[in-house]
């Protein structure tokens, strides 16, 4: 096919673009500068020390409220226009379930006998206390239940009326000793760590006990200590010698009597509230298609890495580009920048299920979710998520394209040294009292657990990626503090997340030629990939399994040209004709490619015999006639689909991904297909194996849940 020199240019750009370079092409050397010189991780991280003092372990919580108003002043007083408080319902709050909130006020866990030893007090940190435990102020004996999560653990002990010690999962403790045997208390030392007596002894978990349901007994209060002094009382009650210097001698006889005192004062609320903070930075002509930022304030006391250090790099965001518009050196972007500080994910449902419209006036989200961590401490790495495929955009590649010219930048290279760069990095950002360490980070396939997934839900259709570090020994516990984040990588992040945003606030027709490249090229790469992993497939199959992995290969090839074609397509808006017909060009390039890999694929066939006309099943044949729809207000649709009861051999991103792709055109068949595809993309070690049967059976129960309706195409 002749494609012209305009064409012809532009396939060289796509080659020189997708080399290893520093320098990105959707970041001006100049915007860099300005960005890198006035983003400061050391102001993010002076915010960081106010924001870690709140407990706000719900959106409802009252130091949740104070932490907003805080959050909201600041972002007043760095000029952030029509900045306000929204007030929200909980989320999925009705007449029958108006949902709660749950403020601590205190709490003390005291050791009365064998001898007098406090164990706990909410003044020290308030995570010795689980989230929704009742005021209580109650003396009883406490007998130890092991882990306290099967009928073995309570053979030949009787905890009626008594205080049960345990390491269980709390929920599951909460129903084998309280509601069934009459324990009237939990003390907890559950960790989700592997390895907590001796990897993180002194670490306390953030734990939370269910809220009861209308049909279900009280909630029991659950005071938490640390592995180490769990350890030290189950120790002591068997006998044994205590294995903690400081906590006294065991008793010189048998261990006889443990009494506690237990303490806690809650106030609970109904209905359930929420909210958020919402600020902008308002463009000069776009002002329905918003880049939404988005980090969330819901966490624990400390708790700096999850999430405050979201919430302070949005707000010194907010701070460097209000300052640089105000005094000239930055142009005000021709599209709104929206900040949002949450209450996470349950925040932007409500939001969305209340302002259904606004989803037609926001084109992305970039959420920071985990953006301090000093690496050098977990093993921590900042992974960056891709749209999932049913949500397919040229974000990914804008965000991937910026995100590797700073790990360049930041990482030691030897030719790079030999090249007379200053040591040890070529282009480092360095915060004035951060670490000198690299930036570990990659872009990964989609996944969820934050406030994007909201937006890349099927309802509400905005592609959306996030900045979370992975993995975290120190999430959710005593540990996630300001001790283990570090200036630079604040800085790094806020810098990368900044730039993502103003191009795409910037973004016009004169910069698709070079986008498009970039997409095209990085595509082309995509799909070679898939087409890789559906040949290893067949090549490695058994005989008798090799017609299902040609099946699956040609699955491959024919998903990935059209979530390719998709993320091109993503492009239009921003295209005027000339440019419309040069990404019409390119997907007419992907189908060449796509009838390339086929016939390619069919020769590694015929070389192993596979019969490659294979008729449908009689299963795939019938979920061929059944096409799912959506149904009910978007309201509806985001309360029903925590209702669904599907299959647990499904991962529940797939699970995500099915109910994205009903659209009332595909056929179950279309959307297994889909989901089978990317799962074998991204590998089945990330998000598990996918059958027809897994997929019509969550589909069933989506519809069973009346979160969507089947219809039956007539043959």
């Amino acid at each position: 096919m002749r494609l012209g020199l305009r064409y012809t240019w532009l396939l060289f750009l796509i080659g020189s673009l997708s080399g290893f370079a520093q320098q990105s092409p959707f970041l001006p050397e100049d915007t860099y500068n300005k960005l890198v010189n006035e983003i400061s991780g050391d102001i993010a991280y002076d915010n960081l020390r106010s924001l870690v003092m709140y407990h706000a372990p719900t959106g409802g919580a009252e130091d949740f409220q104070r932490e907003a108003q805080w959050v909201l002043e600041r972002a007043k007083s760095y000029g952030l226009e029509e900045a306000k408080y929204i007030s929200l319902p909980a989320f999925g709050t009705s007449a029958d379930s108006p949902g709660q909130n749950w403020t601590l006020k205190g709490g003390e866990l005291w050791l009365l006998e064998p001898q007098l030893l406090k164990l706990g007090d909410v003044q020290e940190s308030p995570l010795f206390v689980a989230d929704n435990s009742p005021t209580v102020d109650l003396t009883a004996d406490l007998i130890d239940v092991g882990e306290g999560t099967e009928e073995s653990d309570y053979a030949g002990k009787e905890v009626a009326g008594k205080i049960v010690l345990a390491y269980g999962a709390i929920n599951k403790v909460r129903e084998k000793a309280c509601w069934q045997r009459g324990a009237v208390g939990i003390v907890s030392y559950f960790s989700s760590r592997a390895n907590p007596w001796t990897d993180y002894p002194n670490q306390l978990a953030w734990a939370h006990v269910g809220v009861s349901k209308k049909d279900e007994k009280p909630a029991p209060p659950v005071f938490m200590v640390t592995p180490r002094n769990g350890l030290m009382l189950s120790r002591w009650i068997a006998g044994r010698p205590l294995l903690d210097q400081f906590a006294g001698e065991p008793p010189s006889s048998a261990p006889g009597r443990f009494r506690v005192r237990l303490k806690i004062q809650a106030e609970v609320t109904q209905p359930g509230r929420q909210g958020m903070v919402e600020g902008f930075i308002r463009g000069t002509t776009y002002h329905d298609q918003a880049i939404v930022l988005t980090a969330h304030m819901q966490e624990e006391k400390t708790s700096a890495n999850d999430d405050r250090s979201g919430c302070a790099s949005l707000l010194e965001i907010a701070r460097a580009l209000t300052a640089m518009i105000a005094d000239g050196r930055l142009p005000r972007p021709q599209r709104d920048l929206r900040f949002w500080w949450t209450n996470e994910i349950n925040a932007e449902f409500q939001y969305f299920a209340q302002n259904p419209e606004a989803r037609q006036r926001i084109i992305a989200d970039i959420n920071q979710d985990m953006v301090g961590a000093k690496q050098s401490l977990g093993g921590r790495s900042q992974h960056v998520s891709r749209t999932p495929y049913s949500r397919w955009s040229f974000l990914n590649d804008v965000v991937g394209n910026i995100l590797t010219s700073f790990v360049q930048g930041n990482n030691s290279y030897l030719p790079a040294v030999q090249n007379h760069n200053p040591a040890p990095y070529s282009r480092p950002i360095f915060s004035r009292f951060g670490s000198r360490e690299p930036y570990r980070a990659e872009m990964v396939p989609y996944f969820d657990s934050s406030d994007h997934m909201v937006f890349n839900n099927a309802v509400i259709g905005i592609p959306a990626v996030t900045f979370t570090n992975w993995p975290d020994p120190y999430i959710h516990s005593s540990d996630d503090d300001l001790w283990q984040v570090d200036q630079t990588q604040l800085q790094r992040n806020a810098v990368a997340v900044a730039a993502i945003a103003l191009y795409l606030a910037n973004l016009g027709n004169d910069d698709v030629p070079t986008l498009a490249a970039v997409v095209s090229g990085a595509a082309q790469q995509r799909i070679a990939r898939d087409f890789e992993v559906g040949v290893s497939r067949l090549t490695s199959a058994p005989a008798a399994e090799r017609l299902q992995a040609y099946q699956d290969a040609q699955n491959l090839i024919q998903q990935a040209v059209a979530r390719e074609k998709t993320g091109l397509e993503s492009l239009s808006k921003f295209a005027g004709a000339s440019n419309r017909k040069l990404i019409t060009n390119l997907e007419t390039q992907l189908a060449a490619t796509e009838k390339q890999d086929r016939e390619r694929l069919d020769q590694w066939a015929a070389t192993l015999s596979v019969r490659m006309a294979p008729t449908m099943e009689e299963r795939e044949r019938a979920a061929a006639h059944k096409v799912p729809r959506k149904f009910g207000t978007l309201g509806e649709y985001l309360e029903r689909a925590d209702d669904i009861k599907g299959p647990k051999t499904l991962h529940s991103l797939m699970q995500e991904e099915a109910l994205n792709y009903v659209d009332g055109k595909r056929s179950i068949l279309d959307i297994y297909r889909a989901v089978r595809a990317e799962s074998l993309s991204a590998g089945e070690w990330y998000y598990g194996k996918v059958s027809l049967k897994d997929i019509e059976e969550f589909i069933e129960a989506a519809a069973s849940a009346k979160v969507i309706e089947i219809v039956t195409k007539t043959p």
